[in-house]
């Protein structure tokens, strides 16, 4: 007895010793921001204790660091009240935002409309409040099963998004996809999607005291990601190979990048290691590496002399245990709260001044054939003459103005868009003419 005891305590050092060995193997980035990680990147199922971790680790990963999120206890707790087809196609999450004095929600439905044995039509409803945005999506789909392992799928939706506390008019956009499954045997297990999404109208704005006019709207682009099972190796080990590339273009941003990954699994669900390359426009390049092992500790095998480390996983010979008849209800994966193009346009006046006579030229963005008004002021504003703008918003005018000093300033009224004022110096006959042409004086 006391042999085989030394020899489960010798068991035990070594899975310890496997611990602090993938503890030590770390990610190294080439940017200074890290990227994003995936623990389990893998579609092959894991056993029960396994796909807990999982679901906590994605959870805590979702969560913003700006967000006071529902804890994860009290979170599960909610989702074990929900009936059963509520619960797995809901996802659902609340919190509090202390920086914004908000509370927050994410609920996210899948809603089967009908299902058939071999086809499926679905409607996704999304609610997202942040501290700074709020967000709303509608969509719908089918999916066909071609045969028993393949399956092709189809999906439109249209979304609003605006900021939450100064609130206006919501931004949308519109967009469609398409994903394809299919299991060819026992050498592969293939997924792939493909999204596009296309801004329906833009927000535009008059800031800073009229000067400038804010032009905002969501980008036009595309993502596709796929994921493939690789040919086997080891037969107690899988290897996948997963990619995704995106592009989303403005009129003053473009946000592209991809992303490469090799994971590799063993069939048991105990150990996992991942390899991820990519890169975006915004962050540069990334490099990652990572690693894991999930044990479960079993006391009644130690106590039988048995290896408490092997419950509950178990070796399996399949590869992967996936219908593709489930993924007709599973989530559609695109691409949500894109972010926003930003072009802002200020109106511009420059003059001079030639005796008594103060030429003045400048541009109006966005407003072409429109009507301005020249105003003068040595207190309060007047109005003294009109100007008329081309087809590009471009003026051009002169007037005349007696010895002194007084501001210039061009307005658009229907609109309350207003350029700049410039201090203008009239001189009496014979002095030199200046204009100071800086804001305010």
């Amino acid at each position: 007895m006391k042999s085989s005891f030394k020899i489960y305590i010798a068991f035990i050092t070594s899975y310890v010793s496997m611990i602090l060995t993938a503890v030590s193997v770390y990610g190294a980035t080439a940017s200074a921001t890290p990227f994003k990680n995936r623990q389990f990147p893998s579609e092959v199922e894991t056993p029960l204790i396994a796909q807990q971790f999982e679901q906590r680790k994605e959870n805590a990963r979702d969560q913003s660091h700006t967000e006071r999120y529902l804890p994860y206890t009290i979170n599960y707790g909610l989702r074990m009240a929900l009936p059963s087809p509520l619960r797995n196609t809901l996802d659902f999450d609340a919190g509090f935002d202390k920086w914004e004095g908000l509370p927050t929600l994410k609920a996210d439905y899948f809603m089967p409309v009908k299902a058939w044995n071999d086809k499926s039509v679905f409607f996704t409803p999304r609610v997202c409040l942040t501290g700074r945005k709020e967000s709303y999506a509608v969509g719908a789909g089918v999916r066909h099963l071609i045969t028993s392992d393949t399956m092709i799928g189809f999906h439109a939706f249209y979304d609003w998004t605006r900021p939450r506390r100064p609130g206006g008019e919501f931004l949308r956009e519109a967009g469609v996809g398409v994903e394809f499954s299919a299991l060819p045997g026992y050498f592969s297990d293939l997924t792939l999607s493909a999204n596009a999404y296309f801004p329906v109208n833009s927000r535009e704005e008059i800031r800073n005291n009229g000067i400038s006019l804010m032009k905002e709207s969501l980008p036009r682009g595309g993502d596709a990601k796929i994921s493939l099972l690789l040919p086997p190796v080891f037969s107690w080990l899988d290897f996948r190979l997963d990619a995704s590339a995106h592009q989303y273009i403005g009129q003053t941003s473009n946000s592209s990048g991809y992303r490469t990954a090799l994971s590799v699994n063993s069939r048991d669900g105990m150990f996992n290691m991942n390899f991820e390359q990519g890169r975006d426009s915004r962050w540069g390049q990334n490099y990652s590496v990572t690693a894991g092992i999930q044990l479960a500790f079993d006391w009644n095998a130690l106590i039988n002399s048995k290896n408490p480390f092997s419950a509950p996983y178990t070796f399996s010979e399949t590869r992967y245990n996936r219908k593709l008849r489930n993924s007709l209800f599973s989530r559609v994966k695109r691409k949500h709260d894109l972010p926003e193009d930003r072009l802002e346009q200020r109106s511009t006046l420059m003059a001079s001044v030639m005796g008594d006579t103060v030429t003045f030229t400048g541009g109006f963005p966005r407003l072409p054939y429109s009507t301005l008004t020249v105003q003068i002021s040595q207190s309060p504003w007047q109005d003294y003459s009109e100007v008329l703008t081309d087809d590009t918003g471009t003026y051009y005018g002169a007037i005349s103005l007696p010895p002194g000093v007084c501001k210039v300033r061009l307005v658009h009224k229907p609109s309350g868009r207003v350029t700049e004022p410039r201090t203008i110096v009239v001189t009496e006959p014979g002095e030199p003419s200046e204009t100071n042409s800086r804001s305010g004086e």
